[in-house]
C-alpha cells in the first residue's frame, strides 16, 4: 500500500468511520475525515486525520471535499431503528449517490461503501450468500441500506456489509443495550433465541481496508461476519454480567412488543429518542445467519477477536469512560 495516497472517509466521527481513519493514518495515508458535526473535529483529528465539515446530502460540498481523492470510504449514514423514511432516503440513498458521483468525477481509483447485513432484511429462513439480492422489508433503515447497496454495486464500488458490530464506541450493539439494561427497559423477546452475527469493530475496519486495497473487490459485496452466530441471549448476556445480573431479562414476545410500544409512546411525548423500539426487536429475532465466504476467499480476511475477548475489551472501555463503575 502506498504511503502518499489521499483517502477521504465520510462519516468520520462515527464508530466505523473514526476507526477507519485511525487505521489508515497509522499506515501512512493522508486521510481527510468528513462529518456533518463540526464538534467532532477534535475526535477525528486526534486519530491522525484532517477534518472537514461536509453534509453528504449537499452534492456541491461533497464534490469539493473529494477533489484530489485517490480512494474513498463512504461510511456516513443514518443508523437507527426509528425515524421518518424521508430522512433515511435523503442521507442513505441520495447521500450515497452524491459520494459515488463525485468519486467517479474526480477519478478515485478505489471506493468502498459501508452497507449492512440489514440490506437483506430479517425475514428469511435460509442463509443469504454474498451474491444474494437485497430485500425490502418496509423498515426505513433496511430499505435504504438495500437501495444504497444496490446503487454502489452498480457503480463498481466494493461493498462491505457488516454484521452486528460491537466494541468500544459502538452505539447500537454496545452502548445502547448497556444503557437500556441500566435503565431497566431492556427485554429480549421469548427466551432470546434470535440469531446474532457479531463482529468486533477492529476486525470490521480490517475488512474495509482490505476491500479498499484489493482491485478485484470492485463491484463485489463482502459480509463482515465469520459465520459463527450466537443467540441474542448469549450476546447480550455479556452486558448483563457486566452489570452483575445473572441473565438478560426476557419477556414473552407479546409483552416485549407491548413494552417497546409504551417506550416509543413515551419518547414521542418527551421528544427524546426511544431506548428500545419494536423495530429493534425485529433486528434481534432473525432465525438464520449468513452464508458468506467471499471476504476470506478473495480478501484473506478473518475475525481475529472472538466474542469473549471482544466483550472483555468492551467492558474495559466502558469502565474507562465511566459507563460502568
Amino acid at each position: 500500500m502506498g504511503t502518499t495516497r489521499n483517502v477521504v472517509v465520510t462519516g468520520a466521527a462515527g464508530f466505523i468511520g473514526r476507526g477507519t481513519c485511525e487505521r489508515l493514518a497509522a499506515e501512512g495515508a493522508r486521510v481527510t475525515g468528513l462529518d456533518l458535526d463540526p464538534a467532532s473535529a477534535s475526535a477525528v483529528e486526534a486519530v491522525g486525520a484532517s477534518f472537514s465539515v461536509c453534509d453528504t446530502t449537499d452534492a456541491e460540498a461533497v464534490d469539493s471535499a473529494l477533489e484530489g481523492a485517490d480512494a474513498v470510504i463512504h461510511a456516513a449514514a443514518i443508523v437507527s431503528d426509528h425515524g421518518p423514511m424521508r430522512d433515511f432516503i435523503e442521507v442513505n440513498v441520495r447521500g450515497t449517490r452524491n459520494v459515488l458521483d463525485s468519486a467517479r468525477r474526480h477519478g478515485a481509483k478505489s471506493v468502498v461503501h459501508v452497507s449492512s447485513v440489514a440490506s437483506w432484511g430479517y425475514e428469511f429462513n435460509r442463509p443469504p450468500t454474498d451474491s444474494a439480492w437485497t430485500r425490502r422489508q418496509g423498515v426505513p433503515y433496511v430499505d435504504t441500506k438495500a437501495a444504497s447497496d444496490d446503487l454502489a454495486l452498480r457503480r463498481g464500488a466494493a461493498v462491505v456489509r457488516p454484521g452486528d458490530v460491537y466494541g468500544p464506541r459502538s452505539v447500537p450493539w454496545s452502548i445502547r443495550p448497556l444503557e437500556a439494561m441500566k435503565a431497566g427497559t431492556f427485554r429480549l423477546p421469548g427466551r432470546g433465541e434470535g440469531v446474532m452475527t457479531p463482529v468486533f469493530g477492529d476486525d470490521l475496519v480490517d475488512l474495509v481496508i482490505r476491500a479498499l486495497d484489493t482491485p478485484a473487490a470492485a463491484g463485489r459485496a463482502f459480509t463482515g461476519f465469520d459465520g459463527t452466530p450466537v443467540t441474542a441471549a448469549e450476546f447480550f448476556g455479556h452486558y448483563a454480567r457486566m452489570l452483575g445480573m445473572d441473565a438478560v431479562p426476557t419477556s414473552p414476545r407479546p409483552l416485549a412488543l407491548a413494552a417497546t410500544w409504551a417506550i416509543e409512546m413515551g419518547a414521542k411525548l418527551t421528544g427524546r429518542p426511544p431506548s428500545l423500539t419494536r423495530t429493534a426487536i425485529t433486528f434481534i429475532e432473525r432465525s438464520a445467519p449468513y452464508d458468506t465466504s467471499l471476504a476470506g476467499d478473495l480478501l484473506g480476511w478473518s475475525q481475529t477477536v472472538g466474542l469473549t475477548e471482544g466483550m472483555t475489551r468492551t467492558e474495559e472501555w466502558f469502565r474507562e469512560t465511566g459507563l460502568l463503575p
